[in-house]
């Protein structure tokens, strides 16, 4: 029986094995995907601030505009010429009443009741010292040497003598709520008895306006 060497087979054997090894390994890292590696952000350098999400703006309330409304009409011009009849006559009656009341108070010499059927602004004139300094100079005070003071002299010496006996005749509307109070004279002249104010319901012996 012949044997063989197996110094000379050693030597090969490894050399085969050291191929196979090599071939598994290479095979191995062919197979398996490469990774890249994470990128690596500097130290000194600080991250992007995050982006601001702007927030949009709330909806408008259109409020509902209040309504204008239109300027006021001024109020129209007083016309005398456009008093109805039934008003006149009736202003007439009122008046003829009034005057009436007054010749009586006059003729039993009231000063107190002549008061109360007076404006405050007669009142305020016929106080006045330098209105009845003029009213003094009427020639028949003046020959009688009458010197009006007060208002009382005013209805002594010169409503009492002159105002017992009036009559009215007629009205004419000036504006609303005055009018004169008219007497004509047997010659057709038409004199002012008084110029009076309404108040109220109430006509008043005024000074005109």
């Amino acid at each position: 029986m012949i044997r063989r060497s197996t110094s000379r087979a050693t030597p090969y054997l490894k050399a085969v094995l050291v191929c196979a090894l090599a071939s598994g390994l290479f095979a191995a890292c062919a197979g398996s995907p490469s990774v890249p590696p994470p990128p690596v952000v500097p130290a000194n350098e600080a991250a992007p601030p995050p982006q601001a999400v702007e927030t949009p703006p709330p909806p408008q309330v259109v409020e509902p505009s209040e309504a204008v409304e239109p300027p006021a009409r001024p109020p129209e011009a007083f016309n005398p010429a456009a008093v109805p009849e039934e008003r006149k006559a009736a202003t007439v009656a009122d008046v003829r009443t009034l005057i009436e009341n007054l010749n009586r108070i006059i003729q039993r010499k009231d000063y107190e009741a002549w008061l109360g059927y007076l404006t405050d602004d007669y009142i305020a004139y016929f106080s006045n010292p330098k209105v009845l300094a003029e009213k003094s100079e009427y020639p028949v005070l003046k020959r009688a040497g009458i010197k009006l003071l007060t208002l009382k002299d005013y209805f002594t010496y010169v409503v009492y003598p002159s105002r017992q006996n009036d009559r009215l005749d007629d009205i004419e509307y000036v504006e609303e709520g005055l009018i004169k109070a008219i007497s004509v004279s047997p010659k057709g002249e038409r004199n002012i008895l008084y110029w009076l104010e309404k108040h109220g319901n109430t006509w008043k012996i005024g000074i005109g306006r």
